[in-house]
């Protein structure tokens, strides 16, 4: 199975078995039988193509923004048990009238953003169409035949250029913001993970999207300028970027050479200490002299690579001096435009005064309410200490008459329990008294209680029992 089925069947999941019968059928005719089947064919047939492209499996190179049409591609999705699909066409002029496809040439030449949709469609591809759409060309047509055309699949694109954006936010200084073309083209290749290369087709495509469609960046055939943050305008190229990027290359040369010379001279080393170990004088001698060679060359361009790095880093600090002075003079109008707004130290003084004197006359209305409020607000005392006696003596009658209610039915208890019954009686009861000390009767009775007991054989003290319960019952009542 070719590889481009392998993923449409095993990635995609339109592409399943029982769908490829309605995707491999000439479909047009669903178009006004079954418009929702129609349309999900179109979606499939354009999603799946559009997925393929990005893993770099359609025929005709490894573009990944772009889709190849013609012959190749139909062999391409050719099976055995369906054949090809019939139904490609419509499949791109639907994906074109909706600006989801877009030609390369007008792509590139369109001096305005496709997101404006003044996009021009090919004559023969807007003949085609149009003729479809009233009626002139027969929507049974079979013969499945595709134009050689190229187009720049616009939502590829798209993601690209979020994962680009995404991964060029780091360059924030003036001078890290300008780069060569093959130092950013690597840098797209690292966003977008691809490991092969980038082909030219979509590096252009991508450039042009990012520049004309996202105004992230201007370029030239030598310089990529990253535009600042969120800004949407991207300065021109100037002749000091140009200058700024010529160094970093230079620069970026003499580090690779040294990378170079520094294991060609570790080589030779070796190469002498085994020719004398094996008295070998003429190669220890030929070795020694082409490495005191290269170690001139790597001395004489490590100094040219250490003056140019210094140079680099005067450039930084100067933009950084410029950056820092266009900021200040910024903020400098700012406060101006402030200072004018406040209107000088005269008016500040006034707006004070003001504000004392009403904050003083809002203090003196405060006071004079607050002296109506403690008028109307004074209590007679002695009304309060006559309230509070005569509560006080309620509560203490209460207290008195529960304490005797209690007395009462602690004697009756005692009462009943000492009735005698038995040769032996023992009887021990203690009675709490819990009245106020006015009462000196019940007190009295209750401690005599509480002295009370029985010995046996002694019947005597049930009456005297007996004449205690009577007093206690005397005084309560």
């Amino acid at each position: 199975m070719h590889s481009l089925l392998e993923f449409l069947s095993t990635q995609e999941e339109q592409f399943r078995k029982p769908r490829l019968a309605s995707l491999y059928s000439d479909f047009r005719l669903q178009r006004a039988t079954n418009p929702h089947g129609y349309a999900a064919n179109l979606s499939a047939w354009e999603t799946g193509l559009a997925h393929a492209a990005w893993a770099g499996l359609l025929p005709g190179g490894h573009d990944t923004l772009l889709l190849t049409t013609g012959e190749a591609l139909l062999r391409a999705l050719e099976t055995k048990e369906w054949g090809r699909p019939l139904a490609l066409a419509p499949v791109i002029d639907e994906a074109i009238s909706q600006g989801r496809m877009i030609s390369v040439e007008s792509f590139i030449k369109s001096p305005t953003s496709i997101y404006h949709r003044s996009w021009f469609i090919l004559p023969w591809r807007l003949l085609s169409w149009s003729t479809y759409r009233i009626g002139l060309e027969s929507p049974f047509s079979t013969s499945g035949t595709l134009q050689n055309e190229r187009y720049v699949l616009v939502k590829n694109v798209e993601k690209a250029a979020v994962k680009v954006k995404a991964a060029i936010a780091c360059h924030q200084s003036r001078v890290d913001r300008v780069l060569s073309i093959q130092e950013f083209r690597k840098e797209v290749e690292i966003a977008l993970g691809i490991t092969s290369g980038l082909t030219n087709d979509d590096f252009r495509i991508l450039l042009v999207h990012l520049s004309r469609d996202m105004k992230c960046l201007s370029y030239d055939s030598q310089v990529v300028k990253i535009g600042y943050g969120g800004d949407n305008v991207v300065s021109e190229i100037t002749q000091e970027d140009i200058n700024i990027v010529s160094l970093k290359s230079l620069i970026a040369n003499l580090s690779k050479q040294l990378e170079v010379l520094s294991p060609k001279i570790n080589e030779l080393d070796q190469k002498a200490r085994a020719a004398v170990s094996n008295k070998n004088r003429v190669v220890a001698m030929a070795s020694l002299r082409s490495k005191k060679l290269y170690e001139t060359v790597f001395f004489r361009r490590s100094e040219t690579l250490a003056q140019l790095e210094a140079v680099y880093r005067k450039i930084e600090e100067a933009v950084d001096q410029v950056e820092a002075i266009r900021v200040m003079q910024t903020s400098s109008q700012v406060l101006q435009a402030l200072n004018s707004e406040v209107g000088g130290t005269e008016r500040v003084e006034d707006v004070l005064e003001d504000l004392r004197r009403n904050m003083a006359q809002v203090n003196e209305v405060s006071d004079i309410l607050n002296e109506a409020a403690q008028a109307g607000s004074v209590v007679d005392e002695s009304n309060i200490d006559d309230e509070l006696e005569a509560l006080e003596r309620e509560d203490q009658a209460k207290s008195h008459r529960t304490s005797a209610t209690e007395t009462k039915e602690k004697l009756e208890h005692l009462e009943r329990t000492l009735t005698p019954s038995s040769d032996h009686i023992t009887a021990k009861s203690e009675v709490r008294h819990e009245a106020s000390s006015g009462q000196d009767a019940m007190n009295d009775s209750t401690r005599a209680l509480k002295r009370l007991s029985l010995d046996m054989g002694d019947i005597g003290t049930v009456a005297t029992s007996q004449e205690a319960l009577n007093e206690t019952e005397a005084l309560t009542y």
